[in-house]
Parts: C-alpha cells; sequence; structure tokens
C-alpha cells in the first residue's frame, strides 16, 4: 500500500466523493477515471490546478487551510475532461466572484512528492489593490481575515522552522516558482 504524501486536498478518512477525477501516468496521460477520494488516497498521478490571486505591489492572497497552514488562493483538482484553464477560471468565478479576472500561467510542474502526486499547473490572476485589501479583510471570506504578504514576508515564511505555510506552497516560494 502507498504512503500517502502530503497534500491540500485530501478527503476525510472515511469520506469517498463521487466526484471523477483522471488518474494519469508518468507522461500525464489519463487512462482511466476514479472517484476523488480513491486517488488522493491511494496516491495516484493526477492533475492539479493552484492559482495565487496577487496585487499590483505583488503582494499574495492566501487561503487558510485547517491542517495545512496558508496555502494558495485556490487549489483544485480539474474535473474529468476540464483543461487546467478552465479549473483555473471556474476557481476565479467560484471561489472569488472574480470572472473578469485573467489568469497567467506561471508554472507546469512534474507530478512527485512535493506535489502530492499531482501534475500541477500554477496560475496567478492579478487583481487591484482595493480588491486584494477587501477580500483579505476579517468577515469577507474568513472570519479572522486573510494573510496578504508581499515577496519577501513569503520568503520568510517558507524558511520557518515551525512551517506555517503548507507544504506546496512552501515548496514553490523554495523553488522559485512564483517569480514575476
Amino acid at each position: 500500500m502507498p504512503i500517502p504524501s502530503p497534500n491540500l486536498h485530501a478527503a476525510p478518512p472515511g469520506e469517498i466523493s463521487g466526484t471523477l477525477r483522471e488518474v494519469v501516468d508518468e507522461s500525464d496521460r489519463p487512462f482511466c477515471l476514479m472517484p476523488e477520494a480513491l486517488v488522493l488516497r491511494q496516491g495516484l498521478r493526477h492533475r492539479a490546478v493552484a492559482l495565487l490571486l496577487r496585487d499590483p505591489a505583488g503582494h499574495a492572497l492566501l487561503r487558510t487551510h485547517p491542517r495545512n497552514g496558508w496555502g494558495f488562493s485556490s487549489l483544485a483538482l480539474p474535473r474529468a475532461r476540464e483543461s487546467a484553464e478552465d479549473c483555473c477560471r471556474r476557481l476565479l468565478v467560484t471561489d472569488w466572484d472574480l470572472g473578469t479576472a485573467t489568469p497567467r500561467l506561471l508554472r507546469r510542474a512534474d507530478a512527485c512528492a512535493e506535489t502530492g502526486m499531482a501534475f500541477l499547473t500554477l496560475f496567478e490572476a492579478r487583481v487591484s489593490a482595493a480588491t486584494a485589501r477587501m477580500l483579505a479583510a476579517p468577515g469577507a471570506i474568513m472570519p479572522e481575515g486573510l494573510p496578504l504578504p508581499d515577496a519577501i514576508e513569503l520568503a520568510g515564511l517558507a524558511r520557518q522552522e515551525e512551517p506555517l505555510l503548507s507544504p506546496l506552497l512552501r515548496h514553490a516560494v523554495r523553488s522559485g516558482w512564483l517569480e514575476r
């Protein structure tokens, strides 16, 4: 039985989602559909999309994940036959109500332990400073508000011995994936 890798999208134990996701081979070619919870629990290769919202000064809007710390603004597994770009646009609308924002591809990363065995497609979308502050404000999305660190603060958070960032975001910062 494979050892589950740390990921941000795992379903709670005992819960099996009916949402089908593509299982992919080592070349990122889909070969079957399986329920999301089983794909994640078994550590199978799959696809994931991460979105980072930034203001014009480069401050990143982070989302709090209770078990993993602060992570990307949005993170999701594309639906079966959904492109990474379409998944990102869906996240902009469903998570943030930002249907007019234009995502920009930052990086594609191969599946590995650090990505939770996902072929990761990382996007950023720029929003105005006022929109970023409004989304980060207490009560807008989360009762306590959301962090909005700049690049220097994000790098400092990634170096902390006691991790405050999710494993995936920490890896992305340390690997230079978020560089403009």
